[in-house]
């Protein structure tokens, strides 16, 4: 199958004229046309290169293969392009050439130890995709591997917290050190339509709507969710007829174990009732047997039934897990994405989507001390304090885990 060619705007062309720096630095909205002008530039480079051996990275093979690497090779096609999973070398990306093979090692970069699988490479190039989601000491290997003449980095991402590193030491230093940087936004990207653009901008909210739509490199401060209020989201009656019932969990032992039942109707979704017990405030500790049968008891007072519900568990708490299955629960472990669960969870309250029984006290409650580390956010990083998150990391499980699209799909078109 050919690749679907759109027309490129003049900052992807000169993306692709001017690939030409040690670090090109390809950053700004999301669908902004980054990814499709750093391939082209990638592939040219690549194919061109005196050199056999390249690096690729993103947080995870997985999503460099989805982001990028799939579309390489539809562009070359097949015959030209090998994706392997190879038990030497790990997984690469091999280009067929006339000049012979090209192999581009390809590697998530989201750890610590991430940089001990590309130690002693010696490579000619290095497409880091996402780059703001790697670890710092991949970087710094990364570009330690790059000694190869005429070597060259190409790196995408969409803003993030304006004290990150790839923003101070390289964004904001580009001029004195001869990097290459282009700030993308959703006009550069020629094929979107004025109505995809508005579907689009309607997907994200707050902080997220700054970064991703606008393309601002912005600071994730105060309280979280701060679109909440009693007289949008908490409602007095709930509806007679739910498509769907769960239960999202968030377990401790001295810290609060919540349970939250939930139900979804049409876009809505409800939540019903809470369980909520802390065994340092109330001086009494319980076991996992214990807070089965209390689990129990609380479908029951919701009318869930214990065979097919589905128990949504935060997915550290492997002994609790283990004692829902032996008594015949029906156990799916959440999805624990923070900055993406959250980021769901903010975009359905902006648009009314979620609404609170008046009974659940607690999980009002949190909404109002649910924020953001200011001491992590001078570090560069986004993450919420711990504390006040029971009710909110129970919520995100429960929403994040099963989400339901509340905007048209997305084009592979970025």
């Amino acid at each position: 199958m050919s690749y679907d060619w759109k027309p490129f705007s003049s900052k992807q062309l000169d993306v692709i004229d001017g690939f030409d720096s040690f670090i090109n630095i390809l950053e700004g909205s999301v669908r902004s046309g980054k990814t499709i002008a750093a391939n082209v530039a990638w592939l040219y480079f690549v194919l061109t290169n005196p050199y056999d051996q390249f690096l690729m990275s993103g947080e995870s093979t997985d999503s460099l293969y989805r982001n990028v690497v799939k579309d390489l090779v539809k562009i070359v096609g097949d015959r030209r392009a090998t994706y392997q999973k190879s038990p030497k070398g790990g997984p690469q990306l091999i280009f067929h050439s006339g000049a012979g093979d090209k192999v581009c090692y390809c590697r998530g970069a989201d750890k610590v130890t991430s940089e001990e699988a590309i130690r002693g490479m010696t490579i000619a190039g290095w497409y880091a995709d996402e780059v703001t989601l790697h670890h710092e000491t991949f970087i710094k290997q990364a570009i330690n591997r790059m000694s190869l003449p005429g070597a060259k980095a190409i790196w995408t991402t969409n803003p993030d917290n304006p004290n990150h590193f790839i923003k101070k030491e390289y964004i904001d230093q580009a001029g004195t050190k001869g990097y290459r940087h282009w700030h993308f936004n959703l006009e550069d990207n020629l094929t979107l339509d004025e109505r995809y653009k508005e579907e689009l901008k309607q997907a994200y909210s707050g902080m997220w709507y700054r970064r991703f739509i606008l393309g601002q490199w912005v600071i994730a401060e105060g309280i979280i969710y701060d679109m909440f209020s009693e007289e949008k989201h908490v409602v007095a009656s709930l509806p007679g007829s739910l498509s769907r019932k769960y239960v999202a969990c968030d377990y401790g032992t001295g810290n609060p174990t919540v349970f939250l039942a939930m139900g979804d109707a049409g876009e809505d979704t409800f939540i019903l009732s809470e369980y909520y017990h802390s065994g340092r405030e109330t001086g009494k500790q319980k076991t996992d047997t214990q807070y089965r049968e209390d689990l129990e008891v609380f479908l029951q007072k919701n009318e869930f039934e214990k065979r097919t519900t589905e128990i949504i568990v935060d997915p550290s708490a492997a002994s609790f897990i283990v004692e829902l299955q032996q008594h015949g629960f029906k156990v799916t472990q959440a999805k624990n994405d923070v900055l993406d669960g959250i980021r769901t969870v903010a975009n359905k309250l902006d648009k009314g989507y979620i609404k609170i029984h008046s009974s659940c006290k607690e999980t009002i409650k949190e909404f109002y001390g649910y924020a953001w580390d200011d001491k992590a956010a001078e570090r560069g990083e986004d993450k919420p304090l711990k504390e006040n998150d029971h009710c909110m990391d129970a919520l995100r499980y429960g929403i994040f885990t099963r989400p339901r699209k509340i905007t048209a799909g997305y084009s592979a078109w970025r």
